[in-house]
């Protein structure tokens, strides 16, 4: 949505960061009403009909009616203008269907690239903590390096909130969490249900993002908890995630084997330790020196018997007349797209010797229409044959 375009311009400018927070920074509906019809009031824009159209529509886009429901931290056009975003490096308007298939491809190519290389680094490379603390040690090595740095930051946060409790019913405990130091701080509500054994939070950061929020770790702390329990960890941000049953979109049951980049991690990690291993000395350097040729020999013997029985096999004729090679089916390859121009692409400026020398090309030669000739010094009104008579 575009307040500067549906607003006044001026107030646009006075009450846009007003907008902001009550839009984004609201906690519960209740809040995000209160501040909206103050706000209304107060910047004279009572009868604007978009913003009362909009406000009937709240409870679809703004974030405090909805964070009760987990989107992954995400907005609503969120995931579409990110993919927007990186399918326009390879694709564009002016490309034919040949070009947008091999552009679409490569594409995915670059995406699942990048996602193999950030699940390798999450199982190689595991963060430095920042401070000793049993939930960052525990969980150093359960969520991925990203998801990681994140949960760090709110742990970190909670030590500059101070936790003061409030109330009790039959089976709930209610606590009233705030920043130390700053009296102005907004105030959020933790609530502990005896029932189900759950800490949540007015700001609803965990049910919308799945990363524990500052206040519940400041509660989880208070009661002196040694690790952070299963029911605060989802699995989506765990290096696990992609370990288990998975189900297609028929809802059919797949069982794969074990991932191809958890094999590779493996076989990368087995060997940087066998190389340092065989550092100590210079007898464990020659034995895995001598290993490692003996490997590339024979793995050459092997490739070059089976491209040699590979040859016989494409040689040799069918029954029928035909050969083995004519009666397998190959893939359909594209060249290339030709190269196109990149937009905003000028050429290169001429000097000027090269364009009077490009203007002393082009130029016609003269005729003079008094004598016939062409290529004179004079023309009509200047001939020496009508001037001096």
């Amino acid at each position: 949505m575009k307040f500067s375009e549906k607003i006044n311009a001026v107030k646009y400018s006075i009450y846009k960061s007003e907008f902001s927070a009550c839009i984004w920074k609201s906690e519960t509906p209740k809040e995000f009403d209160l501040q909206w019809e103050s706000l209304i009031k107060k910047s004279g824009l009572e009868g604007n009909k978009w913003l009362q159209d909009q406000y009937e529509l709240r409870s679809r886009w703004i974030p405090a009616y909805v964070n009760h429901i987990f989107s992954a931290d995400m907005s609503s056009s969120q995931r579409a203008e990110s993919g927007h975003a990186f399918f326009k490096k390879f694709v564009s308007k002016n490309n034919s269907l040949v070009d947008f298939m091999i552009q679409f491809g490569r594409g995915l190519l670059r995406q699942r690239h990048e996602e193999l290389m950030a699940d390798h680094k999450d199982v190689i490379e595991k963060p430095k903590l920042r401070i000793n603390h049993d939930f960052l040690e525990q969980m150093v090595d359960i969520y991925t390096n990203e998801i990681y740095y994140k949960f760090e930051a709110e742990v970190c946060d909670s030590f500059n909130y101070k936790l003061q409790f409030v109330r009790a019913t039959d089976n709930q405990s209610v606590y009233q969490i705030q920043r130390k130091k700053l009296v102005t701080s907004k105030v959020r509500e933790v609530v502990y249900d005896n029932d189900l054994d759950l800490v949540s939070c007015s700001c609803k950061k965990f049910e919308s993002a799945g990363i524990p929020c500052t206040h519940i770790i400041s509660y989880l702390m208070k009661i002196d908890a040694e690790i952070l329990p299963d029911k605060y960890i989802l699995k989506r941000w765990t290096n696990s995630a992609k370990s288990g049953t998975v189900y297609d979109d028929k809802g059919m049951q797949i069982s794969p084997d074990n991932s191809y980049l958890l094999t590779r991690s493996q076989f990368i990690q087995s060997s940087l330790e066998l190389v340092d291993k065989s550092l100590v000395c210079e007898e464990t350097r020659k034995m895995f020196t001598d290993g490692v040729r003996i490997h590339m020999v024979s793995g050459r013997a092997v490739a070059k018997s089976f491209t040699e029985k590979s040859n016989k096999m494409s040689s040799n004729l069918m029954d029928d007349g035909t050969s083995v090679q004519d009666s397998c089916t190959f893939q359909n390859s594209f060249n290339e797209p030709d190269q196109v121009r990149a937009k905003g692409c000028v050429k290169r400026l001429k000097g000027g010797k090269k364009k009077a020398m490009a203007r002393e090309k082009n130029k016609k030669d003269r005729r003079c229409h008094g004598c016939g000739k062409v290529g004179q010094s004079h023309d009509k009104r200047n001939y020496p044959a009508l001037t001096n008579p």
